[in-house]
């Protein structure tokens, strides 16, 4: 079970922001992961062509940490040989949308690869056999005919029929977000489930099983606002807020959806290369979470919030002093203990 989300404040700075829950089993055990969304470029992408992507993914952990690990590798090495060829560093690199296209071939051959073993293991032939109509074994056609397994062989490919068998590895989806400097900020949606990559048209994108909630905390912060800011003109401290009240709002009401807060920021107009991306994925994004509690259930003034975002989040000051502020800030300090502990 997961949150993951990508927010545009303007031209040159976004956001991506995730929980750490997992369901291991049906059971309902819970483990945490800190890893649902990573950065898909590496630190000399960042420094030589001031840009950076985070690719985050739901679904099936195990599928989504292979196609992590799997979309960085490939970008990384397109960048090498690029570099290599030109010896020295391209003047261009890669769009984001070229990134999002790189990364859904990426999952496209991961996905192929996968429906190829289950069918080796299974039936001893692979898609191209299925897809001619025969395979060979030990020197001898066999035809691929039993109508059972044709049904089962297509529901695999296709999962058209929506089964459980199938599912692992179908029902992913996943979320590119970042900045390179011809175009500026963007985020792209993936899918596994009816394969497709597109870009987002606007400045948010919710994906998981927490959408339902936090999708909603979005878009009423979207009809607060007017035509300019809708398209991309953002305050990013009140931004980073929409992002933390959605996902806690997730928190609360979506089974499955819970833990430290993961923070990404890109920041393509600072003028340090190696300081466009940095990431809170600790205590401080568990501090930038109750931050945002405290102002939407009244302990905490609105102003006393952004102030408090902007230290920790984008100034990164000491968790320490952050946290004494916010509760020598608080209205009710003993009110606000009560309701981060859980009191009802």
């Amino acid at each position: 079970m997961t949150s993951i989300n990508a927010m545009k404040f303007n031209r040159c700075m976004g956001a991506c922001m995730s929980d750490e829950e997992r369901g291991w089993n049906d059971e309902g055990l819970v483990s945490l992961t800190t890893e649902k969304m990573r950065l898909i470029t590496d630190e000399t992408i960042h420094a030589e062509q001031r840009t950076a992507a985070v690719y985050g993914n739901t679904g099936t952990s195990t599928v989504g940490e292979e196609l992590r690990t799997g979309i960085k590798l490939r970008i990384s090495e397109l960048y090498r040989k690029e570099r290599d060829k030109a010896g020295k560093p391209p003047a261009k690199f890669m769009t984001m949308e070229r990134m999002a296209s790189e990364a859904f071939d990426v999952i496209t051959r991961m996905k192929h690869a996968h429906v190829d073993w289950e069918l080796k293991g299974k039936y001893g032939f692979d898609t191209a056999d299925f897809v001619r109509g025969f395979y060979e074994r030990n020197g001898e056609k066999i035809d691929i005919k039993e109508a059972e397994m044709v049904k089962a062989v297509d529901e695999l490919l296709t999962w058209k029929g929506r089964s459980s068998a199938p599912q692992a590895l179908h029902l992913n989806a996943g979320i590119v977000a970042g900045y390179e400097p011809a175009e500026g900020f963007a985020i792209f949606g993936i899918s596994m489930i009816t394969p497709y990559v597109e870009p987002v048209q606007e400045i948010f994108l919710a994906d998981g099983s927490g959408r339902d909630m936090t999708t909603v905390v979005f878009t009423e912060d979207l009809n607060r606002r007017t035509i300019s800011q809708r398209r991309g003109d953002v305050d990013p401290v009140d931004g980073v807020l929409t992002m933390l009240d959605a996902l806690n709002t997730a928190c609360r009401h979506d089974i499955g959806v819970g833990g430290y807060p993961c923070i990404i920021m890109i920041d393509g107009s600072r003028k340090d290369p190696a300081d466009i991306v940095w990431r809170l994925q600790d205590h401080r994004g568990k501090l930038a979470a109750e931050i945002s509690t405290a102002e939407t259930e009244g302990h905490l003034a609105r102003e006393a919030a952004r102030s408090l975002i902007q230290r920790l989040v984008f100034d990164r000051e000491a968790f320490e002093t952050v946290e004494q502020d916010l509760w020598s800030r608080s209205r009710d300090r003993k009110g606000l203990l009560r309701l981060l502990r859980g009191y009802r």
